[in-house]
């Protein structure tokens, strides 16, 4: 049981040229003496010793001669050296190896458990490799300084239970080496600073850097670890950071964990790492778990708790930390729950402070496991602090193309970034929410940036983006929240502050459909914009006075509340439409939309805007804007324009807010246009107040006014009230009234009303077609300069108090026009007025002129003028009733005809008829009087078949005048006198005095003076 090797003795196997073995050993084996094992070179033909024992005491003055000794105690102890101890030689406690290389290094006495901190110096200043091992543990509990570059092994390889422990300092100024292997643990309690030396540490269990005992708390510059290398946890443990600087020179340090890829084991690769306190990081550090591609049941129920009170990351410096517990296979596991997955918990106050152009990164890669309540990759349970100009990114990565898993979940109710900082969260793949934000979540980034998204990845299997349950706050700074390729939903309220430049972003990647909706009030007082694909704002919108929002988004916006614009809104929806409620607007505001097929904008409330222009556009093919409600300017231009706008309901659309019309002075007057190929309207549309209204064609198209009906029973109205200037025109294309046009004062003044509104209206295109009533209380101007105008039988042109003038090259009249003056002319054809069509000026005169062009009224029109009628053409047939004070009608080159059953009425003057370059033609059945006044009829040829009565009666004719039997010219109080170079009277004629001037007379009339 006890062997003993008193001092002075000696065991002597060497050699003359190679040395022998010796191996004392015992359950307590005492080394006092001399071991000897020479060869002729005792570095290359030494001999070997191994002292060894479950308690080994080496004393001082035991000398051990080989080339390689070793020392194989259960438990092996580095120690400062007692009062007055003498250590003897080096080869004393490493007699074994020659130290030169890794494969022969000096290796301690097995049967010294015990070694002074200068022994181990001393056997490493003179070797270059030197190895201690032990069964169970080796501790280190004093200072060893490893010099020259060498390299020292610290080797406890008996089981789970073995283990390495420093409590002392392990330095080198001179880039030593040092490797610590355990098949159990390692725990560092002290600094390791090798310089640019390299630390490698292998563990089958964990790795700890803290301090000794139970209380943990130090000062973080009391521990570090300075060297680059590779330190490595043993599958299913792994690493415990507490109050600890790592710096990682050179190539950098890097933490791995080990993996049993062929284990069935449940929870064996699971994952276990502990970071607490305060963390200084400088160079390069690393911490990657990694245990994809094993079975799914060994990967589950391990966790990384992060309770760094602060993490400082040097100037060019980063941290990362990694996570991977990705695999092939997914399962469903109850225990999951909370703390299940291989993933990180944040916990406390956690502050970053990361240098400017320093990073820390944490990644996760997530297993596939069907999600639970509150199962989670990551949980944030404290708040987040990130200053010094540096980054922190966090990636959560959930790639999967055939299950969903967990995200993370937020329970944080401040981010904080500051001094330029960055802080980027960010989930990719098939997660069921990719951050849950439980909490009222303030992100304040003033001087900063704050990133929260669900972005593109493997992700065929995603649910849900960014959810907040409460409400958000964007404090300051720039900040992103939302999702590329998921909805978003806010379930509170989204408030943007002052100086904060905030982005709400929908599904924003490619064509990904993906709806960010806020359930609450959003109130920016800051600058805010929504992009992405669909924005749904369930409450009201609010932007202050100096805020912008930017409504950018590629299909949707939608504010079911009310939208209040105090400072600058920019509505752009690049491949969509919007969808508004009441909108007020006392700032700048602009809405443009560009509809897919099938989409329409929206406007369900009513529009009041208190200054500036305000555009509602939509500039796609086929477009349509639904206007629901009232809309109201108080200056400044209101354009609304679309392929299509609807009028869904009786609307005013009205200059003046507040009860207040719009100022009077010019730069304050408000103006209305809308752009439209068709406007449709389901119920009435009342315009009131503008200096100017224009209703026009959009994209050089016909503009169509209403529905198409056949009888227009049911047409609904324009109504144009106190409107100085009210239009409606097609450029060089048509337009097309189906619905009434009303212009009216609604003071009930009939001039230009108490606010100098003119209330005239004025129509041009190149074609107008009017199917409907127009009723104006000036005037109406319509010009078809380059087509023709076309008005719809049973249809009313009304001029109330002013005048009708309608202009075009062709005229084709079948409703009524009235006015105190009408005027319609055909500038370079003909113009007709229809069977049953009236045109009555009210007051002056009615006149028609197609100077170029024939002139037709047709059977059962009337044409009438209080003051007269003036009708010109180039030829005329009338077969309708002109009537008025006095009557002229005018045929230029051609035939003047008067149908059978036409009247030709003069109530007052004369009613002239003139066809000076044809022939003048009265029909049988045909009237023309001149109540009190005279008929005058010059042509160059007349053929008189009908009934003349005048008080004075002249027929002049250049050649032949032809009266037709049945005829009947009446000169009922004056002179009847007919000039003709041939004169064949065959009807009769009559007057007080008659005369007939003829160079050839005849017929078989009669002519008679009385």
């Amino acid at each position: 049981k006890k062997t003993s090797l008193e001092k002075g003795s000696t065991i002597n196997v060497s050699g003359k040229e190679k040395g022998g073995r010796a191996i004392v050993w015992g359950d307590i084996a005492l080394i006092d003496g001399s071991i000897n094992a020479r060869g002729s070179d005792i570095t290359k033909t030494g001999g070997f010793v191994e002292t060894s024992g479950h308690d080994l005491f080496i004393n001082d003055s035991a000398i051990v001669d080989a080339k390689e000794w070793l020392l194989d105690p259960d438990d092996v102890t580095i120690a400062a050296g007692a009062p007055g101890r003498n250590d003897g030689s080096v080869d004393d406690f490493f007699p074994t190896g020659r130290g030169d290389d890794a494969s022969n290094a000096k290796t301690n006495h097995p049967d010294k458990p015990t070694l002074t901190n200068t022994t181990v110096e001393n056997a490493l200043k003179n070797n270059t490799f030197v190895n201690i091992t032990a069964k169970n543990t080796i501790t280190v509990n004093s200072d060893i300084n490893i010099k020259g570059g060498a390299h020292l092994t610290l080797y406890s390889k008996n089981n789970k239970k073995s283990g390495v422990k420093i409590n002392g300092n392990i330095t080198s100024t001179t880039n030593g080496n040092l490797t610590i292997y355990s098949s159990g643990w390692v725990d560092i309690h002290k600094n390791i600073t090798l310089n640019t030396g390299y630390l490698n540490i292998t563990a089958g269990g964990s790795v700890a850097f803290e301090k000794a005992g139970n209380e943990k708390g130090r000062q973080v510059s009391e521990s570090v670890i300075k060297a680059q290398g590779v330190i490595t946890s043993g599958v299913g443990e792994g690493f415990r950071f507490n109050n600890v600087s790592l710096n990682g020179v050179g190539a950098g340090l890097r933490f791995v964990g080990q993996k049993n890829i062929s284990s069935n084991s449940w929870r064996e690769n699971t994952i276990k790492n502990r970071f607490d306190g305060d963390l200084n990081i400088s160079g390069k550090v690393n911490v990657s778990m990694d245990v994809s591609g094993t079975k799914w049941h060994t990967r589950i129920n391990g966790r990384t708790y992060w309770n760094v009170t602060t993490l400082n990351v040097a100037s060019g410096s980063s941290f990362n930390l990694s996570i991977d517990a990705s695999g092939i296979s997914s399962g469903n596991q109850d225990d999951i729950t909370n703390r299940g997955l291989n993933g990180i918990t944040f916990n406390g106050e956690n502050t970053f402070n990361i240098a400017q152009g320093s990073t820390a990164n944490f990644h996760i890669k997530t297993s596939v496991m069907t999600p639970k309540p509150n199962s989670n990759y990551a949980l944030f349970n404290g708040n987040i602090s990130v200053l010094g100009g540096g980054t922190v990114n966090f990636e959560l990565n959930a790639s999967s193309s055939t299950h969903t898993t967990s995200g993370a979940i937020i329970n944080s109710q401040n981010f904080n970034v500051s001094g330029g900082s960055k802080l980027n969260l960010k989930a990719s793949g098939s997660t069921n929410t990719a951050f849950l934000i439980k909490n009222n979540l303030t992100l304040n980034a003033t001087g900063g940036n704050i990133e929260i998204k669900q972005v593109e990845g493997t992700d065929s299997r995603i649910q849900k983006g960014v959810v907040a349950e409460q409400n958000i706050i964007f404090e300051g700074g720039n900040i992103t929240l939302g999702s590329q390729k998921a909805p978003t939903e806010i379930k509170g309220d989204v408030t943007v502050k002052q100086g904060t430049n905030a982005t709400l972003r929908s599904a924003n990647f490619d064509n990904h459909k993906g709806a960010l909706i806020v359930n609450g009030n959003v109130t920016a007082n800051g600058n805010l914009t929504a992009d992405g694909d669909t924005i749904k704002i369930k409450g009201n919108l609010d932007v202050a006075l100096g805020a912008k929002f930017n409504g950018s988004t590629k299909n949707n916006l939608n504010i079911t509340g009310t939208f209040t614009n105090n400072g600058t809104s920019i509505i752009d929806i690049t491949q969509g439409v919007v969808n508004l409620g009441n909108v007020t607007n006392d700032g700048k505001l602009n809405i443009t939309t560009h509809a897919n097929s099938g989409q329409k904008s929206i406007i369900r409330g009513d529009i009041i805007n208190k200054q500036g222009n305000l555009n509602i556009t939509d500039n796609n093919s086929n477009a349509e804007i639904e206007i629901g409600g009232n809309i109201s300017q108080k200056e400044g231009n209101l354009t609304i324009s679309s392929d299509k706008v609807n009028i869904t309901k009786q609307i005013t659309i009205k200059a003046g807010v507040d009860g207040e019309s719009s100022s009077s002075s010019t730069a304050s007057d408000a103006n209305l246009t809308i752009k439209t190929k068709e406007l449709t309207l389901t119920d009435n549309l009342n315009i009131s107040g503008f200096n100017k209204a224009e209703i026009t064609a959009k994209d050089n198209s016909d503009l169509i006014i209403g529905k198409a009906s056949s009888d227009n029973s049911n047409a609904k109205q324009v109504t144009f009230d106190k409107v100085k200037d009210s239009k409606i025109s097609a450029g060089n294309h048509n337009v097309t009234l189906n619905s009434k046009v009303e212009t009216s004062n609604s003071d009930g003044s009939t001039g230009n009303g108490s606010d100098d509104n003119n209330i005239g209206l004025t129509i041009s295109a190149k074609d107008v077609t009017v199917n409907s009533n127009i009723t104006s209380h000036k005037t109406v101007n319509i010009s078809a300069s380059e087509g023709g105008i076309t008005t719809k039988a049973g249809t009313t042109i009304n001029a109330t108090t002013g005048s009708v003038e309608v202009t075009a090259k062709t005229g084709d009249i079948s409703g009524t026009i009235s006015g105190k003056t009408v005027s319609v002319t055909a500038t370079t054809d003909s113009l007709t007025v229809k069977g049953g069509a009236k045109i009555n000026a009210t007051e002056g005169t009615a006149t028609l002129t197609a100077s170029s062009g024939k002139l037709t009224t047709e059977a059962n029109s009337a044409i009438s003028g209080a003051n007269g009628v003036t009708a010109s053409s180039q030829s005329g047939d009338i077969s309708g009733t002109i009537s008025g004070k006095t009557v002229s009608v005018t045929a230029s080159t051609g035939d003047l005809t008067v149908r059978k059953a036409a009247t030709i009425s003069a109530t007052e003057g004369a009613a002239t008829l003139t066809a000076t370059g044809n022939t003048l033609t009265t029909e049988a059945g045909s009237s023309i009087t001149s109540t009190k006044g005279q008929v005058d009829l010059s042509a160059q040829d007349g053929s008189i078949a009908g009934q003349i009565s005048a008080a004075n009666v002249t027929l002049n004719t250049t050649g032949t005048l032809t009266t037709v039997e049945g005829s009947n010219i009446k000169a009922t109080s004056g002179t009847l006198a007919i000039n003709a170079k041939d004169a064949k009277l065959d009807g009769t004629a009559s007057g007080n005095r008659t005369e007939v001037n003829a160079t050839n007379a005849s017929g078989s009339g009669s002519v008679t003076a009385k």
